[in-house]
């Protein structure tokens, strides 16, 4: 058998000088890189995360109203709202329907819920799609219904009490109220926060003469469930506990928050997208 080994082919003058020139860099970079310099990455962020900007907005306050005070991490469910209002509307203006509803003998202190969200909704002109600060997060909000109580978890009791959860009115002294606790039940809005989109996704009703047409229902749009992912997820960042969306009637007999309670499940997963997991 004879064997048959492919024709030699020269290299030509050029090949030949690319080749070198490759040799020669890959040379000057080994040396170079004995002192070279690492390479620079974007530091990692600190807290906050913010997956969404957050607007703080200086309320008015009934100091004549009485309000409990606590600590944030025991926070652990966000319980989502509509306004009932037009979309067009903006946190001043929910904080002052709010002062309003109160009454001298029962004052509110200030706007219900701790986060406000106007999203914008097709065909109707709204201001820029914001999320605006409500009440502190250490303050317990006015939300979920005061004659609504949920378990306690053992974080939770120990934080009653340990006297951590106070009430009082502004320039007073704080102190332990006993009413806010039944057995081993807390009033829901001790341990929750409110997260109220600013518009009305409910249908029209007697009760509610402001609400949708059954010919025209409205949902919440795909940018108002992506806020609310974001802000649910960078609370969740920084408050791991607050793991639970829920949802104004899961705590009361009412329409509230409309369509929006459909989707919570689209919430949820697009909060988990963000690296984020919700019940």
């Amino acid at each position: 058998m004879t064997l048959k080994f492919p024709a030699f082919h020269p290299i030509s003058p050029k090949m030949k000088i690319i080749i070198l020139s490759l040799f020669m860099m890959t040379q000057i970079q080994a040396q170079d890189c004995v002192n070279c310099t690492p390479p620079v990455f974007d530091p990692a962020p600190e807290w906050p995360i913010e997956y969404i900007t957050v607007k703080k907005v200086d309320y008015p306050r009934n100091e004549k109203a009485s309000f409990c005070q606590r600590p944030p991490e025991i926070v652990d469910t966000i319980v989502l709202h509509h306004t009932e209002t037009p979309s067009t509307k903006n946190a001043l203006y929910i904080n002052d329907l709010h002062l309003n509803r109160g009454t001298a003998a029962d004052p509110w202190y200030m706007v219900a819920y701790s986060y406000l969200v106007n999203a914008p909704y097709p065909k109707e002109s709204v201001p820029q799609s914001l999320v605006s600060e409500g009440r502190p997060i250490d303050i317990v909000g006015a939300h979920a219904g005061s004659n609504s109580f949920v378990t306690m978890d053992e974080e939770q009791s120990k934080a009653y009490t340990d006297g951590k959860i106070t009430c009082g009115k502004e320039g007073s002294v704080f102190k332990v109220d006993p009413s806010i606790v039944r057995g081993n039940t807390i009033k829901a809005n001790v341990t929750t926060i409110g997260l109220v989109v600013i518009g009305n996704y409910a249908p029209v009703s007697r009760q509610n003469p402001g609400g949708y047409s059954p010919r025209n229902p409205r949902y919440p749009t795909k940018d108002t469930q992506d806020m609310i992912a974001r802000l649910s997820c960078q609370l969740q960042k920084k408050y791991p506990r607050m793991k639970n969306i829920r949802w104004h009637s899961n705590y009361n007999s009412t329409d509230c928050p409309g369509s929006i309670k459909n989707y919570v499940g689209q919430i949820v997963a697009r909060a988990e997208e963000l690296g984020c997991k919700f019940n």
